[in-house]
């Protein structure tokens, strides 16, 4: 006899429903939710294969659920999940697979111990894919993840996270990931209460065509992985690439990025890529990179096509003996000790326009060099039309824009182009890698963990990319967003 065909069901969610629906939906389910407010926790751990997983989506994303728990603390509110890690998260995810959360917020998340999220995930979740979401006023926005989970955020916006009653543990931001693979793209990071705005200790990190602004510490790093053990080598990286940045009066005004070993772990590798990227640094001495390593780790960076206003710091080494800087053609502002960059580009003006983007006649226009992992998208448009993106007409310019690309924005519901223009790892020979949706873990724990990521080349270049457009984009699932 042959088995019952599994027909794949459609589950609506509206305020007088609990978390039991949610819960028992299954691969190839769609879960549809109402508009108003939630109050109970969500706990998943179906495994959906890749081609049949799981969607949570609000019923109309102009006007989304909100997931509230402010008016008790997480590990108060109803929920299945009993353990008493159940307050680090409205929504936990334990070793899910291919499961997509889609137009919801999630708002006043906050427990006992001060480092609860809108959404946590860990142990082998894998293909979890966070879209068009709003993180606001929680301990952490996201958190989370394990050596082997990957998770991939884009669309989405990030709004005041942090707890300052977390001074005497861990401190909290944004995104504080702790393992895994993890990719950040198309979004708006801004304002932590407390932190950072992008806490990495992902083993592979892509973080590409974001605006993030006003850090309360500085605006993000590298740091190691929690779920290293044993003697190691061990390998973190991070691709940073095609992002704005714009600070405020961070409380460090010496780095903007900061790669450092905080667990004192032996035989460890970080490795930062800063490639066209557009920073508007809060002082004259913050380091774009800094290779905090005075311990003797072994660190190095790429820094390539980024313009750099404000700060005459271009990047710091505590150890020179084991760290290194490599790159070219960025522009810096005039009295800035380009160091071992190479032709820098240095003018009384970048000349940008009111979105820093580059204004006619700008000698930026036309001198980026050719490098791997160059961006193939760029954000689009500002802090005030937000989370969208453009595909880039080229990389010609310096900086996180080019100037000859035109046109409307590209949101969460419109057909997309292949998203990450194909990386590859050191030491793959520059193959074209996998072209797609990259993802990102997160662990299951606090403390201080790796992160980083492998992925180093980006050598699929535009012809490529552009020709699977078509192919790839009739395979995603899309919705007419709303009206």
């Amino acid at each position: 006899m042959l088995p019952a065909l599994f027909v794949a069901a459609t589950i609506t969610i509206a305020p007088t429903d609990d978390y039991k629906k949610i819960e028992a939906a299954q691969p190839g389910d769609e879960v549809v939710i109402a508009p108003g407010k939630y109050n109970f926790r969500v706990y998943l751990q179906q495994q959906a294969p890749a081609t049949n997983p799981i969607v949570i989506r609000a019923q109309d994303p102009k006007n989304p659920p909100v997931w509230d728990l402010s008016a008790q603390n997480v590990e108060d509110a109803p929920g299945s999940y009993t353990a008493g890690d159940r307050g680090r998260g409205c929504w936990q995810l334990a070793g899910a697979t291919n499961i997509t959360i889609e137009s919801i917020v999630f708002t006043g998340c906050h427990t006992a111990s001060f480092n609860s999220a809108g959404i946590r995930y860990y142990a082998t979740t894998k293909g979890l894919v966070i879209r068009d979401c709003l993180f606001k006023n929680n301990d952490d926005g996201l958190t989370g993840g394990t050596q082997d989970s990957e998770a991939t955020v884009e669309f989405s916006e990030f709004d005041g996270n942090g707890n300052l009653n977390a001074s005497q543990s861990s401190p909290t931001h944004n995104i504080y990931i702790f393992g895994g693979t993890f990719t950040l793209r198309y979004s708006y990071l801004h304002d932590p209460t407390q932190g950072q705005n992008f806490h990495i200790r992902a083993t592979q990190a892509l973080i590409e065509s974001n605006w993030i602004t006003h850090g309360k510490s500085y605006e993000g790093d590298l740091m190691p992985n929690d779920d290293f053990s044993g003697t190691g080598p061990f390998s973190q990286s991070m691709i940073f690439r095609g992002n704005t940045i714009v600070q405020g009066n961070p409380a460090n005004h010496s780095q903007i990025i900061a790669v450092y070993n905080d667990a004192s772990l032996a035989n460890l590798t970080l490795h930062v890529e800063a490639i066209n990227n557009t920073v508007i640094a809060a002082a004259p001495q913050g380091a774009l990179v800094h290779l905090s390593n005075a311990d003797g780790t072994k660190m190095s960076a790429v820094m390539t096509n980024n313009v750099l206003v404000t700060s005459t710091t271009a990047y710091a080494i505590e150890d020179l003996q084991n760290g290194t800087v490599t790159g070219s053609t960025n522009w810096l502002e005039v009295g800035t000790n380009p160091g071992s960059l190479t032709g820098s580009i240095s003018t009384a003006n970048p000349m940008f326009d009111t979105s820093y983007r580059l204004a006619a006649g700008s000698p930026s226009i036309g001198a980026a060099s050719s490098v791997q992992n160059a961006p193939i998208t760029e954000y689009y448009l500002d802090d005030k039309t937000t989370r969208m993106y453009r595909v880039r007409n080229s990389v010609k310019d310096i900086g996180a824009f080019e100037s000859t690309t035109t046109g409307p924005g590209i949101g969460p519901y419109d057909t997309q182009p292949p998203l990450d223009g194909g990386v590859t790892k050191p030491g793959d020979g520059g193959d074209a890698g996998k072209v797609g949706d990259d993802a990102g873990d997160i662990e299951n724990g606090g403390g201080s963990g790796g992160c980083g990521c492998d992925v180093v080349g980006n050598s699929a270049g535009y012809g490529g990319v552009l020709a699977l457009i078509g192919l790839l984009a009739a395979g995603r699932r899309r919705r007419a967003r709303a009206t």
